[in-house]
């Protein structure tokens, strides 16, 4: 297909005219000549329209395959769905690859563009899936995460084996403006391109003294009678447009929605009266026996507003999302710490809080690039002739320190985050599993080829911990070492994953954990689920432990002295440093067996403040750490009837159920509420069913197409 052509069918999917200024530089630094490209501009100037360009010109023209990377996995359904709705006519086969680290996906071999998370195909390479040598384009989106200690070091590592493997592949990198986009461009062997050219003109600026001050542009004096954050709403609402608040806690951000109900009702037209009603039902519903945070966010969304934090579920995120971009809901209230998750255009974003609380360390103010991100998706082409970013000052002094360090200071550096010492464990573990580096020597060369490498130019610094890597893998047994001698001097250190160091990096565990996991399972005898919880809570993976107050002291530790003997790992001495944390790992523990024996979300929000979202989140790592455990344990031995429980007691967590409905909850469509009704009401097994009329389970359910659907299964 001509370059012409690849440009017009673009244009036209995107419903646009013509170009941007951005993507039209692009195209003249050559993206349809396979040039690498570092492309560093603000949100909402047409990135992601440059992927679909070298998409199209490398599937269509060099029949190669694109992988389009992304840091969340909210992000790479919203990339799937929109590809797929453009470009699946002109015989595109989009495909999106998320979740379940083991495994290899052979089903992905058919298809041409493959969204994916930054983990998952991460765990793809180190399943050696046979198709990535077809891949002719890799696309980074939001590469400035590579700073982000969580999400940065698998970026930085899987980019680095990527331009090691696929050397021809051509490369894009997608980032917010920063400061060195220069070094990435350097380290991934690309030409830079930086813009602050955004569709929609950005204002920022102070809220102050009754005051909203947009520097360069305007002043708004805002109504004297109405407190802070309500005359900020009154005047984005009399304007008839939405905006966005962010706050240092879910706290903050609940309180706030509640408060703003009151007033955001007033501006509502009766048609969307109606809509809300609907939609807070469906939000108050989405647990089978909501909890008072739903009936709390129900509440408010009925009136167009919603509070925004991780402690809410996936299904009401959605929804709000939705609900806001249709212009229904007109005020969502966020956590700043969710803001880069966050993906809603909007006409006004407001940082009230600027700081943000870090266990240790205190408040700390939030880092320029962060607020930048927050301010980013204010302006809608389609709906707003301008956007507005704005900061909340406490008094004139504080105003001046905003203005200096948000407004007018710079931008900070990307810098890598791949020294951490877990980060370092699981990808050294996975580079010599895969055979990447096959000595300590190729591994040193390979660290060197990184963005850490690259900036600091030698890795001295480094290698210190790498031997500490190498020393405690090679302890712990999943590595071999074997010196490498010239002239009876030691000159390198062959290294060779053993068969369970292979099957662990496969699984995508910190090797700390698997060894934990291992050294405490391996001799058990007697154990019981709280005790099989605390262990995993011991884990890397299930950090930050929950925090921990008075209350809650006192009733872990009835949990504790219950379950006394069926401990087999050392508790730590009342005394100790290690005891806080013990109590907080507990304390999940105890969360987990509240779910296992049926207490519902909201039982375990009101007397262990786990909030629903965080919860359910918890519980799919459990899910997987349960599922590594009993993997681990196919290649050492564990004790039989250890391994049952382990077995049960997976089936357990998933569903939040006594060990009696097992049986039942292997029936499409019975969860853990069903379940039970059933079980009470004497239909108790597959067998009790097979004997039960259609009348008689439908009178249980209440729903006869699922009774029918049922005695289908079971015939």
């Amino acid at each position: 297909m001509e370059k012409g052509e690849i440009v017009e069918k673009v244009i036209l999917e995107n419903k646009i005219k013509k170009l941007n200024p951005v993507q039209k530089e692009a195209l003249r630094m050559g993206i349809l000549e396979g040039e690498n490209l570092v492309v560093s501009s603000p949100t909402s100037s047409g990135k992601t329209l440059l992927a679909e360009l070298a998409g199209l010109n490398i599937t269509l023209n060099k029949k190669q395959k694109m992988i389009y990377l992304c840091p969340l996995v909210a992000l790479a359904r919203e990339k799937y769905e929109d590809f797929k709705r453009k470009y699946q006519k002109y015989g595109i086969k989009v495909a999106l690859s998320v979740g379940n680290y083991d495994s290899a996906d052979p089903w992905l071999e058919r298809f041409d563009w493959i969204i994916a998370s930054n983990e998952k195909f991460d765990s793809l390479i180190r399943h050696e899936a046979p198709w990535i040598g077809e891949i002719g384009l890799i696309v980074a989106d939001e590469i400035h995460l590579l700073d982000d200690p969580s999400r940065g070091p698998t970026l930085e590592i899987l980019l680095t084996i990527l331009k090691e493997i696929l050397p021809r592949a051509q490369i894009l990198a997608f980032s917010a403006t920063i400061r060195n986009s220069e070094e990435i461009g350097e380290w991934l062997g690309a030409k830079v391109l930086k813009s602050n050219f955004r569709p929609v003109p950005l204002y920022k600026g102070i809220f102050f003294g009754g005051k909203i001050r947009l520097f360069g542009f305007k002043e708004y004096k805002l109504s004297e009678d109405l407190g802070l954050e309500e005359s900020i709403v009154e005047n984005t609402l009399l304007m008839k447009k939405q905006l966005i608040f962010f706050l240092s806690s879910r706290r903050n951000a609940e309180a706030l929605a509640e408060r703003l109900s009151k007033l955001v009702f007033h501006f509502l037209e009766e048609k969307e009266i109606e809509e809300l009603k609907e939609l807070a039902k469906k939000i108050e519903n989405a647990l089978e026996i909501p909890t008072e945070q739903c009936k709390k966010l129900a509440k408010c969304v009925e009136k167009g507003v919603a509070f925004y934090h991780s402690g809410i579920l996936f299904s009401q995120r959605v929804l709000i999302e939705e609900a806001y971009k249709k212009g229904l809901i007109k005020v969502i209230t966020s956590t700043t710490a969710l803001a880069f998750g966050v993906n809603l255009p909007n006409f006004r974003a407001v940082i009230r809080d600027v700081k943000r609380y870090y266990p240790g360390l205190g408040s700390i103010y939030l880092p320029v690039l962060e607020v930048e991100q927050m301010f980013g998706r204010s302006g809608r082409p389609q709906f707003d002739k301008w956007g507005e970013g704005i900061l909340v000052a406490k008094n004139r002094e504080d105003a001046r320190e905003l203005e200096n360090y948000y407004i007018r200071g710079e931008l900070e550096e990307i810098s890598s985050k791949i020294s951490t010492e877990s980060a370092l464990r699981m990808h050294v573990l996975s580079l010599i599993s895969n055979r990447f580096c096959k000595s300590q020597n190729q591994l040193l060369n390979f660290l060197k080829k990184t963005f850490f490498g690259k900036k600091f130019k030698e890795i001295s610094i480094l290698k210190e911990k790498i031997e500490e890597v190498i020393f405690a893998l090679e302890d712990w047994g999943f590595i071999k070492t074997e010196e490498i001698k010239e002239n009876g001097e030691v000159v390198d250190k062959k290294l060779m994953a053993t068969r369970i160091g292979k099957r662990i990096s496969q699984l995508y565990l910190d090797p700390a954990s698997a060894n934990l996991f291992i050294e405490n399972l391996r001799d058990c005898q007697k154990a019981n689920e709280f005790t099989i919880f605390c262990l995993i809570s011991k884990a890397e993976e299930m950090k930050p432990s929950p925090s921990l107050s008075m209350k809650d002291a006192f009733l872990i530790e009835q949990e504790i002295f219950k379950n006394e003997e069926y401990f087999f790992f050392q508790i730590p001495d009342e005394l100790d440093d290690e005891y806080e944390e013990f109590l907080r790992e507990a304390k999940l523990a105890t969360i987990f067996s509240f779910w296992i024996e049926e207490k519902t979300e909201g039982e375990i929000m009101e007397k262990l403040k786990m909030t629903p979202g965080e919860l359910h989140s918890r519980i799919e790592i459990l899910d997987w750490l349960l599922y590594s455990i009993l993997e681990i344990s196919k290649l050492i031995p564990f004790n039989e009837e250890i391994k049952k429980m382990l077995k049960k007691l997976r089936i357990r967590a998933y569903y939040g159920i006594k060990e009696e409905l097992i049986p039942l909850v292997s029936l499409e469509g019975i969860g853990r509420v069903r379940a039970r009704a059933l079980f009470d009401a004497g239909l108790k097994t597959i067998s009790d069913l097979k004997k039960a009329s259609v009348e008689k389970i439908t009178k249980v359910l209440k729903s006869k197409s699922l009774a029918e659907k049922i005695k289908e299964q079971i015939r």
